[in-house]
């Protein structure tokens, strides 16, 4: 009973320790995160119409 608990435990420690992300993985994961936010900010910025401005103030719409 030992001898197949000691392998079966080996393996459980073994399959427990998962290797951490180096620097540049980090890094690469966290640049494509930015950039896709930007893009979306991006895209909705694109998608609104650019305020009517006089002089620096603002104009409100009338109807």
């Amino acid at each position: 009973m030992l001898r197949a608990t000691v392998p079966i435990l080996f393996l459980l420690m073994l399959a427990a320790c998962e290797r951490e992300p180096d620097f540049d993985e980090r890094y690469d994961a966290a640049n494509e995160k930015i950039r896709s936010m930007a893009s979306e900010i991006d895209a909705q910025i694109s998608a609104t119409p650019a305020p009517d401005v006089e002089e620096g103030v603002a104009r409100e719409e009338t109807d």
